[in-house]
This record gives structure tokens, sequence and C-alpha cells, in this order.
């Protein structure tokens, strides 16, 4: 046995990538994923809108909420309440604050609350709801702000009530007569305040199945991709196709045909089953959705291509594929928004592709987002996909020169 522990220990030292993934990989494991998981929204980006746009800003810089919590990223009297959706739609910013002319005549005699309408995007769950608690609190400090005022009017109103009482009585002799004050306590309807679009009640499952679609495609795509060729290489038919007049951008697209076509279909039925099980909406564009897919998964497949020429086995290959697929599940927003992570590790989830997928696939089924907001995100998948393919291609045509991994 003792011979046995010694071989062990012999091979894994030999074998530097195991043992890279058995010390190194556990620590930066946790110090990333340490700094990625944290559900709290620091800040809440905003665009005041409306006719009274620049009083509305200048007041909401009175309130502790506001300034502690609220980003104003721009002022446009211009814009109307018709072009809140939009503007959130196109993922502008978090809230969007309209403000309204004032009931009682004068903005001093219309509480705060009274004058603004703010408009969040549901399609990001922990922002909106960061965004609920801000104006729950900011309409809270009005309300405060409210009784104190009506708190000292009355007492003015009471204090003169009291002096015309006293002098009426020196004045007539009789004991006085004091009618006291009333207050009309403020009222507050939360409902009149916030409006969620996209997903009014904050269901979880409408932000994550979106998401979820990505991941399961990433599972498949890169798992079951990445060993094709290791197989080849496993059961020596690696040198027939070094032999063969093919070249390795042909032998990366056969490999891949079937994987893509299964994929496309793992693709329709998660999409219409999370649909249908969940009730999550699928408000845009059927073609956008399916041009987007069709991208990741060439970004997917083209990994799992060049992860399987990477790999001297089965074992190695798997291992690979896990170590892509298990950061993509905590630093590509679908579980802790990208916001609050720090800088470093947030551009660590701007490199995965499943990152990008999830902007696509959420701002088309919740927000109905058209091309014109959803460019960026197809852009750098289509980037990633050559690139993808480019390393694949390269490394398959230094294992059919040298057959196999140097």
């Amino acid at each position: 046995m003792n011979a046995i522990i010694r071989k062990e220990f012999r091979e894994l030292a030999r074998d530097r990538r195991t043992l890279a993934m058995l010390v190194a990989l556990p620590v930066l494991l946790l110090i990333i994923f340490g700094y990625a998981a944290n559900f709290s929204v620091d800040r809440v980006t905003a665009i005041v809108v409306g006719p009274q746009a620049e009083a509305v800003a200048a007041e909401l810089a009175e309130y502790s909420a506001a300034r502690d919590d609220l980003d104003i990223l721009e002022i446009d009297s211009a814009l109307t309440e018709l072009d809140a959706e939009q503007l959130l739609r196109d993922q502008v910013a978090n809230a969007v604050i309209v403000s309204k002319p004032p009931t009682g005549g004068a903005a001093a005699d219309t509480p705060f609350i009274d004058r603004i309408s703010v408009y969040l995007d549901g399609s990001g769950l922990f922002v909106a709801q960061a965004s609920q608690a801000v104006f729950a609190t900011l309409a809270a400090e009005d309300l405060e702000t409210q009784v104190t005022q009506r708190t000292d009017a009355l007492a003015d109103t009471l204090a003169e009530t009291l002096s015309q009482a006293l002098a009426e009585a020196r004045a007539t002799g009789a004991p006085p007569t004091i009618t006291p004050p009333t207050i009309d306590a403020p009222t507050f309807d939360p409902d009149s305040l916030v409006t969620v679009l996209f997903n009014p009640d904050l269901e979880t499952s409408w932000v994550m199945v979106p998401g979820l679609i990505g991941l399961i495609l990433l599972f498949i795509g890169a798992l079951i991709t990445s060993i094709g060729l290791v197989r080849e290489r496993e059961t020596g038919t690696l040198e027939q196709l070094a032999v063969m007049p093919i070249s390795p951008s042909a032998i990366i697209f056969g490999k891949i045909t079937p994987y893509f076509a299964l994929a496309l279909i793992d693709m329709a039925v998660i999409t219409l089953l999370g649909a249908w099980l969940f009730d999550v909406p699928f408000n845009g564009s059927v073609l956008l959705f399916s041009l987007a897919a069709l991208i990741f998964l060439f970004v997917v497949l083209g990994i799992g291509v060049l992860i399987s020429t990477l790999s001297q086995n089965t074992g190695q290959a798997i291992q690979m594929a896990i170590l892509f697929v298990v950061p993509q599940v905590l630093l590509s927003g679908l579980i802790f928004p990208l916001t609050s992570m720090p800088l470093g590790v947030r551009w660590l989830g701007y490199a995965l592709p499943l990152t990008w997928f999830r902007e696509v696939t959420q701002g088309v089924m919740l927000r109905g987002a058209g091309f014109e907001a959803l460019w960026l995100p197809l852009v750098v998948l289509l980037g990633m996909a050559v690139i993808a393919f480019g390393l694949a291609t390269t490394r398959m045509r230094h294992s059919l020169t040298h057959g196999g991994t140097r």
C-alpha cells in the first residue's frame, strides 16, 4: 500500500495541471467568488424627466435617501411619462422619475411625493428591489417633513386661537371659548408613486429563466463538445484525420454540426418549457432571440472544441469544461448583480459569454427590446465566436501536425 501511495504522489506531481487545480484553484475561486457574492446594490441610477424636471432634481438633493443611494444621470424636461418605458427598455438607467405639475397651484403647497411618479425596470430583480427601498425611504422622509410642517402649523394656529380667546374674554368678562383646531394626517399610496415595468410582481423565475436558458446551453455545448476530439485521440483516429485532405476548420465544423443541431432543439424546448411552466413572457422578436442564440451556440461549441484540443484525455476535458462553466454561474449576473461586484471582478464577468447572452434573453423576453438596444451584446458575442473558432482552428492544426497536445 505504501508503494501505491508513493506512486500516486509521483504521478500527481508530474500532472501539473491537476496539481494546480487542486492547490491554486480553490484559493482563486474563493477570492473571486467571495467578492462576487454580493446581493446588495449600492447606487441606483435615475433619469429625471417631465416639465418640472429641474425643480424636482434640485429638491431630490434635500433628501438623504437620494443623496446617499441615488445617482441622477440626466435631467431632461423635454421627455415625458410616455418616454419612461422606452428609457427603461433601453436600460439607460434603473429608474425614471417623472415630474408632475403641482396639484395645489404652487409647488410648496403640494407634497413632493405627490409631484413625482417613479418607473422601475423589473427585469433586474435586485436592482429593482433596491430601487423600491430607496424611494420608500424617500417617501418616508417626505411624510416626516409633512408631519413636522403640519404640526408646526397646528401649534401656530392653536397659539393664535388661544390669544384671540383670551382677548375676547378680557373684553367681555366671559369665560374664554376655545375651539381646538384640527389637522389632516398626510396620506401616501405606494402604488401611486412606484410602477415596476416588465416584471410587475418582481417574479424571480421571470429573471432567472432567460439566464438559465443560456446556462443550460453553455453546460451542454461546452461539456459534450469538449470530449469530441478527445475521443478521437483516445481511440487513435486523430492520426487518420491528420492524413486526410481536410482542413482544420472543416474538421471543426464537421465535429460540431451534430451538437449544433441538437443544441438548437434543446434551446427551443427549454425556452418553450420555461415560458409555459413559469409563465415567463416573450415580449420581443423571435428572430432577434434566435440570432443571439445561434451566435452564442457558436461561441460555446467553439470553446468546447478548443478545450478538447487542449486536453489529453476525457477527464481533463471534463475538468476544463467545468472550470469554464462554473464561473459563469456567479460572475455573469445570473445570480449576483454585476453592479454590486468590485470593478476587477466585474470585468471578469464582462469577459464571459453568458453575461452578454443573458442581456439579450432578458432584453428580448422581458423588456421586448429591439436591435438598437441590444446591438452591443450581439457584437461582443460575435467577436467571441470569431476568437473561439480562430483559437480552436489553430489548436486543431497543431494537434493534427503533432498528433496530440504538447
